[in-house]
């Protein structure tokens, strides 16, 4: 996740683990569009997959023109796979086709994931959704002692426990607390409503409830993050067929064949980026699943817990709790004409339609990537994109873009949606490019008196003329504006705002507009 940033919000949502803004494209990925794989064109199948060949060759004709690097699509129902569409390249460098088996980094839709490993444990009576937090774990405390007394197992899980969460913290930090810290951090974080009145987008908060079976269970301290992986793979990825998914922030030296993740730069060309941490946020968002694994994963919701393999996961009355909406979430009029409701569960939001189809879905964003999932029950179709392009930002409009063409084509919902998804991504891009007009190379003499180590673990840094702000693995190169402020011009946050300043002692200090302002603590 990287955190998701995240926020899995509307269609419009923004920060980095989920939809955020849009752009266009152009560059890259003329021609690399891969028709739907022969292997999976036999019998029925076959006739399945040639009925989707028009909608899989407007996706294609889409992701071109938007000059993505590489993505996966997979349409499904719950008896076959309708549709596998890889797209493109896994790295630009290299120029190896991306497969199905192609891991991509799926971000928050791992949330559905972390909701359904507990949603096992109920199953055998080991925890229950109505459960006290504090009595299923003695160690859990809330920011207030009401919530502690109060949160139960299902509210960890809701995004809306009335506690929010600095937008930097998981977003930027995730992979710095261990997790015995991350549970701790949570009586830090503020409380800004009463529980079950309003949505407040929270990863930490969900790591909390990810942890908690584990924790009922006596798992303790350092231990936490190596179990829920092992518990992920024996109670979910396994069960589920999702033979390539693992927990990894990083999948070299795991896997052969993984997606690069990318972003565009000032000047609209796709740049590399560095593999985002993870950590003990892993819950919320960590992850690494080809498309095969999603499409065998979302089968099995609409398999109402069974697997395409024939094996039951979870039970249907579980699986269905996590779809179930309690608290209402805000909906885009230009992206979602026709829905006229649309609510969180338990790692899930649902929509429901004008015409009572309901849409159940989440999606994610990570350092270069941006995911969706989601199944329409009363369709019995369900639909998968990874897409190895940041969530800022224009990661969010390709999927937008290929969900919205299916409900237009196939039932009549969001007409119009496809063409506004491309010209909003036209439009971000093109915001990039005129920022990218009016941005120079930094000034040494300037800046010299800045550079150094910085509260939160960054570094400003010069190599010749070029001004980096360094955050663990992450690059963020910055330029200057004409009031003199300053932007950064590639990276997980390409086009935030940046001010070099001095605090009240004539400290330098850094503000990431938006998200955090940090003290220099050693010159360089």
């Amino acid at each position: 996740m990287e955190s998701d940033a995240a926020s899995a919000v509307s269609s419009t949502g923004t920060t980095r683990r989920t939809a955020i803004r849009g752009a266009v494209a152009a560059g890259l990925a003329a021609g690399l569009g891969v028709r739907p794989s022969p292997a999976r064109a036999a019998g029925p199948a076959a006739a399945a997959a040639g009925a989707w060949q028009g909608f899989a060759a407007r996706v294609r004709d889409e992701f071109t023109a938007m000059g993505l690097a590489g993505a996966a699509v997979a349409v499904v129902s719950r008896d076959r796979v309708l549709l596998t569409l890889p797209l493109g390249v896994r790295d630009i460098e290299s120029r190896a086709p991306v497969t199905p088996s192609t891991r991509f980094l799926v971000a928050s839709t791992t949330k559905s994931m972390t909701s359904l490993l507990a949603a096992t444990y109920v199953d055998r009576r080991q925890l229950a959704w109505d459960q006290r937090a504090v009595d299923a774990w003695p160690g859990f405390r809330a920011p207030t002692d009401r919530l502690t007394r109060s949160l139960r197992v299902r509210d960890l899980f809701g995004m809306a426990t009335g506690i929010d969460e600095p937008p930097a913290l998981s977003g930027l930090h995730e992979g710095d607390p261990t997790a015995p810290e991350l549970l701790r951090s949570l009586v830090t974080l503020p409380v800004v409503a009463p529980p079950g009145t309003s949505y407040h987008y929270n990863n930490t908060v969900y790591c909390v409830g990810g942890y908690l079976p584990l924790l009922a269970s006596g798992v303790t301290g350092d231990a936490l993050t190596g179990t829920f992986a092992d518990e992920m793979r024996e109670r979910v990825y396994g069960p589920t067929g999702m033979t390539g998914a693992r927990i990894a922030d990083d999948p070299r030296g795991l896997v052969t064949d993984f997606m690069r993740g990318y972003v565009p730069d000032l000047t609209g060309a796709n740049r590399p980026l560095a593999y985002g941490p993870v950590g003990s946020y892993a819950p919320a968002g960590g992850t690494l699943a080809s498309l095969d694994d999603m499409a065998a994963y979302v089968r099995m919701q609409l398999r109402r817990g069974v697997s395409v393999d024939g094996r039951r996961v979870v039970s249907a009355r579980n699986l269905a709790e996590c779809w179930k909406p309690h608290i209402p979430v805000p909906v885009s009029p230009e992206f979602d004409p026709d829905v006229t409701e649309s609510g969180y569960g338990m790692g899930w939001i649902q929509n429901r339609f004008r015409d009572g189809t309901s849409l159940i879905w989440h999606n994610g964003g990570i350092d270069g990537f941006t995911s969706y999932i989601g199944f329409l029950p009363e369709h019995d179709l369900g639909l998968v994109v990874l897409n190895g392009m940041n969530p800022t930002p224009t990661g969010p409009y390709f999927y937008l873009y290929v969900l919205n063409l299916l409900l237009s084509e196939r039932f009549g919902l969001n007409k119009g949606v496809p063409a506004k998804a491309h010209a909003a991504y036209v439009a971000a891009l093109e915001d990039l490019r005129a920022l990218g007009r009016r941005t120079a190379p930094t000034d040494p003499g300037a800046t010299a008196p800045y550079l150094g180590y910085y509260e939160g673990g960054y570094r400003l840094t010069r190599e010749g003329r070029d001004l980096n702000l360094h955050l663990g693995p992450r690059t963020l190169p910055l330029g200057v504006l004409p009031d003199g402020s300053y932007v950064v011009t590639s990276g997980l946050l390409v086009e935030n705002k940046v001010l070099l300043t001095r605090d009240v002692d004539d400290t330098p200090r850094i503000e990431l507009v938006g998200l955090e302002t940090v003290r220099r603590t050693v010159g360089l």
